[in-house]
């Protein structure tokens, strides 16, 4: 320190470094430094704390019938699960599309199986009379969801929709139920004439059900749609672990592995088709739709890359914004877009020779 400001005054000497300092105004100005991602030597990354908002891409509705999920999901009162493993969540859902679309249910059983068969209280088209759509729901919840697939395809479609109550979806229970399904079927309906589709676990179903018809000599349907779904093993890839389980509002559990309990490794072809070039050539017309906020996404994307591969007519939409099955919600325009995009797909297809 120079000899001059040794002669300073002690109060002097403060105000005078004070002075030199930045204000407190000029460090809170200060740019903050930007987040960093950490990258490992497997390209492995750890992403800091972030906000994500909803996109603003989503329909006021779906932004709303979200939120609502948010909210409810939360609750105890609207998660714990009744005696037949639905929730008040479903049951919402399920209560909204009777007021909306109103059909006729007929429960009974096809082929030994329990079903509840949709049909429109107008009667079918002459379009569709000689059809028939077989729907799997997504697994656990058969008396909240078992019909929010299919009532609204019966409703605006004209369709009669056998929902089937497959009470197991391990190996190969649930592929066996469906078959006798299809079986009892096939005694009314040209195989052409006869559509199969799902959501979730119901739609990984749908592929192994089609992949399991193959292996028991049965016929080929003459379309499927895998929903909210993939052909195996189940959930996994990008959109497992970068955004598919923001509509769930969760993190992801841990890495996919062993999808022990539907009594099958991921490997085995059985369990997932879209590993099996050989299996998926012979599927039918293929309808798939995810959303941006599914957990299923990536896989969806994955099986409908295999589909082309080999050689099988294959659809994808993927809704922005969209939760794993936001669709059954029939309050939103992307549901009712989905509801046309599924009757369109059937439309198209069926009753065509093979």
């Amino acid at each position: 320190m120079s000899n001059s400001l040794l002669r300073w005054p002690a109060g002097l000497m403060c105000l005078a470094m004070l002075a030199a300092s930045p204000t407190l105004a000029q460090q809170a100005a200060a740019p903050a430094a930007p987040p960093v991602i950490g990258v490992d030597p497997d390209g492995t990354l750890h992403l800091p704390a972030q906000a994500i908002p909803l996109s603003p891409l989503m329909s006021p509705e779906l932004k709303a019938s979200l939120q609502r999920y948010f909210r409810e999901s939360r609750d105890p009162k609207y998660t714990t699960p009744r005696a037949d493993g639905s929730t008040l969540i479903h049951q919402i859902d399920a209560d909204v599309q009777d007021k909306m679309i109103p059909v006729n249910k007929d429960d009974t059983t096809v082929g030994g199986v329990h079903v509840v068969v949709y049909t429109p209280k107008d009667g079918l088209s002459a379009k569709t009379k000689n059809r028939v759509l077989i729907w799997l729901h997504s697994a656990g919840c058969w008396a909240g969801c078992g019909q929010l697939g299919a009532q609204p395809i019966a409703y605006y479609g004209k369709y009669k929709v056998v929902a089937v109550d497959y009470k197991d979806p391990a190996f190969p229970h649930a592929v066996g139920q469906v078959a006798d399904v299809y079986k009892a079927l096939l005694k009314t309906h040209k195989p052409q004439n006869i559509g199969i589709y799902g959501c979730s676990r119901g739609g990984l179903l749908v592929a192994r059900s089609l992949a399991w018809f193959q292996k028991q000599k049965l016929p080929t349907p003459g379309a499927a749609g895998i929903l909210c779904a993939s052909a195996g093993p189940g959930a996994e890839g990008d959109s497992y672990y970068t955004g598919g389980e923001l509509g769930n509002g969760t993190v992801p559990k841990g890495p996919p592995g062993k999808d022990a309990d539907l009594g099958l490794d991921p490997s085995d072809p059985m369990g997932a088709p879209a590993h099996s070039l050989e299996i998926l050539a012979k599927f039918p017309p293929t309808l798939m739709i995810t959303a941006t906020r599914g957990l299923e996404m990536s896989s969806a994307v994955y099986t409908h890359e295999a589909l082309d591969r080999a050689g099988v007519e294959s659809d994808l939409h993927v809704f922005e914004g969209g939760r794993h099955s936001f669709w059954y919600d029939p309050t939103t325009p992307e549901s009712q877009q989905v509801y046309k995009i599924i009757i369109k797909y059937f439309d198209r297809h069926l009753g065509k020779s093979k």
